[in-house]
């Protein structure tokens, strides 16, 4: 995703948006936004409807509600484009409510020494207790396989031992 953010932002004239308390990529005109969102083993599955795999907060409710026309009235949207970097923008009411927001939906599994990442990019259309439960358009895309990567927070079997001083 930061790829194609980056991509986006150097060439095409997007913006880094804080909308709510979700991180995007907004459109140069403002109509369009993406962000990342962890799927489930359905994720990249035509035949299949995935889910977001951790519960997501009322912010995805409200970009799900602006993609299906209902507004999302009370979006906080940021006073400041702080955290957002030089090229972040903040919107509008107006804009927020009109805003179509995708997300590049992954899963990923290992496959022996190998990884693989499924993706989507998908528009979220209901959402209920913390799950995208429908989809509006879903566009799967080709399966990374990767090799040689090493797991980031792979301490090993035993436990880890911390030295405290007592006072």
């Amino acid at each position: 995703m930061r790829t194609i953010r980056e991509l986006h932002i150097e060439r095409e004239g997007w913006a880094r948006l804080v909308h709510g308390r979700l991180e995007l990529v907004c459109s140069a005109d403002r109509s369009m936004a993406m962000g990342v969102m962890v799927g489930d083993a359905a994720t990249g599955q035509a035949s299949l409807f995935p889910k977001n795999g951790r519960r997501r907060g009322t912010a995805t409710g409200q970009v799900t509600q602006a993609n299906e026309g209902e507004g999302a009235a009370h979006v906080q949207t940021a006073l400041f484009v702080t955290g957002a970097g030089p090229r972040g923008v903040s919107l509008s009411e107006e804009e927020a409510a009109a805003l179509k927001t995708w997300f590049l939906l992954s899963y990923r599994t290992k496959v022996g020494d190998a990884v693989r990442v499924d993706c989507e990019l998908s528009r979220p259309k209901r959402f209920v207790d913390g799950f995208v439960v429908e989809w509006g358009r879903r566009i799967p895309l080709p399966a990374l396989t990767m090799d040689g990567i090493e797991p980031l927070n792979d301490d090993g079997p035993g436990e880890i031992d911390i030295p405290v001083d007592f006072r």
